[in-house]
């Protein structure tokens, strides 16, 4: 288990999107950064990535945008559309020592810490980090259901093995622009996800980096940067429904 980093932006962008906070032309302009309660938030690109919509925000997997999204939504809502693609929820996968991972809310904080949800602890949560933690077999079941619309099954190795599917009615048009985000990654230029480009087979996908420790923590332990480890999701072909 560890934050999923990136990988998680799509259902920042889902939740953005279904809650009505953003759209999938809302422009957020990234220089580098952006202040958001009190605190700076600092882009992966020091440059920035200047303005940046949906489509754009999620092939370049822009921090500043994805902050931004998820201040705009909330914790209630990421928990929200976090929980329903199953994130801090076993999978029910049929191996043993499976484990439920961490999806941040704010009942989630006042029942295991007796302390309120403060806003500011949002935008870490909307770019994968924080209290969110996930393990790779959740990140599967999630984009896979993401891909099919809105239709989430049980992963199995035994095909006899009982499903269990869970079904939740979501815009076809937000999901097809997320798609559509997680097919540039691969196939457009500049997209984080580029070396997995496969000739005639439409590859989707999000890449992300999983921080291990804080940049204040690094720097506390004599450290030029924290540490992280690299995740990858990925899925083909594109569904039908973003064609």
């Amino acid at each position: 288990q560890q934050p999923p980093g990136s990988t998680f932006k799509p259902f920042t962008a889902l939740a953005g999107l279904e809650s009505g906070a953003i759209d999938d032309k809302t422009i957020i302009h990234c220089s580098g950064g952006v202040a958001l309660y009190g605190k700076y938030q600092r882009c992966w690109v020091k440059t920035g990535h200047g303005a940046v919509a949906l489509h754009k925000g999620i092939v370049d997997s822009c921090d500043v945008y994805f902050y931004t999204v998820g201040a705009r939504a909330g914790i209630d809502n990421l928990s929200f559309y976090g929980d329903l693609a199953g994130f801090g929820h076993l999978t029910g996968i049929d191996l043993p020592h499976e484990q439920p991972g961490i999806m941040p809310s704010a009942q989630w904080k006042m029942r295991n810490y007796r302390q309120k949800w403060y806003a500011g602890e949002t935008p870490s949560v909307a770019i994968g980090q924080g209290a969110l933690v996930a393990t790779p077999i959740q990140l599967v079941r999630a984009i896979s259901g993401l891909a099919m619309g809105g239709e989430w099954h049980r992963p199995r190795l035994v095909a006899s093995q009982p499903d269990k599917v869970v079904k939740w009615t979501l815009n076809p048009q937000n999901v097809k622009d997320i798609l559509d985000g997680m097919y540039g990654v691969v196939n457009e230029g500049g997209g984080t996800g580029g070396r997995a480009r496969l000739p005639g087979i439409s590859v989707c996908d999000k890449t992300g980096t999983a921080q291990l420790t804080s940049e204040d923590y690094a720097k506390a332990n004599g450290k030029k940067t924290s540490e992280d480890n690299a995740w990858f999701e990925a899925f083909a072909p594109r569904m039908a429904q973003t064609d």
